[in-house]
This record gives structure tokens, sequence and C-alpha cells, in this order.
């Protein structure tokens, strides 16, 4: 008798948990918009860079990358499944414009957002296989990129 009083509690509580509003806010970022694209650029040249996994408890791969001016900076190639998520979150210094940052499927179809600062966005995929996640600098300098990224 016990059991089914408790139970009974404990789905009452979960009810009235659901039922409870829960105010959420999100902060915008650089207005970031998110771009998909499938052309290469022959005047960048491509860097790939080895992942450094970060402290203990995380599944974040560290980005603290030099991106020379016209440099595509990418990962090695990771596996993911259709539903799953790559999460990116980046500070970009000196603050510059023509600076994206994203995600690179094998058939070169990329997912990205244009840079001038932070950067912290998600990218949903949409079809299983093999990603890397990129900064393509275009501004004319050497930029720092240093964050995380989560895959």
């Amino acid at each position: 008798m016990r059991k089914r009083i408790f139970k009974c509690l404990a789905i009452t509580m979960l009810f009235v948990l659901m039922a409870i509003p829960v105010t959420v806010s999100a902060e915008e970022i650089d207005g970031e918009t998110e771009y998909i694209s499938m052309e290469e650029d022959p005047e960048l040249t491509v860097e790939t860079v080895d992942e450094v996994l970060m402290p203990a408890y995380t599944t974040s791969y560290a980005l603290n990358w030099t991106v020379g001016n016209t440099v595509f900076k990418q990962t090695k190639e990771f596996s993911k499944t259709s539903g799953s998520t790559v999460s990116i979150y980046a500070k970009i210094a000196p603050t510059t414009k023509n600076v994206t940052i994203g995600i690179k499927n094998t058939g070169g179809a990329r997912q990205y957002v244009k840079a001038t600062g932070t950067v912290n966005k998600t990218f949903k995929i949409t079809k299983t296989g093999k990603y890397r996640v990129f900064v393509e600098n275009k501004s004319g300098k050497s930029i720092t990129v240093k964050g995380n990224y989560r895959r």
C-alpha cells in the first residue's frame, strides 16, 4: 500500500513540475546567421590540425589556432550521425570581418556563420557522414581563434 501511495505522489509531483511555466532567454552573439555552401576557394591555403581533447570529464576539443590570411584551417575528420549536433564556441582576435567558422562534410558542403568577434553556434547534422570544424580567414591579416568545439 505504501508503494502505491508513493508512486501516486511521485507521478503527481511530475505533472505539477511539468505544468510550471519556465522563462527562457537567449543571447544573440554577433548577429549569427547560418550559411550553407558547396563552393571551394582556390585562393585559400588549406591546413589540417590535430585535435586536442579538453581536460577530463568533457567531450570538448580545444581550438587554439593562429590562422593566416587566405588560410582555411580545419580539424581532422570525425563521424556524425543524422540528428546529432556540433557546437562551436570561439573568440576571434582581432575583431575583424571576412572570417567564417563552421563545419564541412566530406562532400564539401559547409554550414557556417560569418564571425567578427565571438561565435557560439550549434550546427545540426542532417546527413550521417564525416565532418570537420573549420575557420576560413579572408580578413587581410592573421587572426587567433580560441575556444572549443563539441562533437
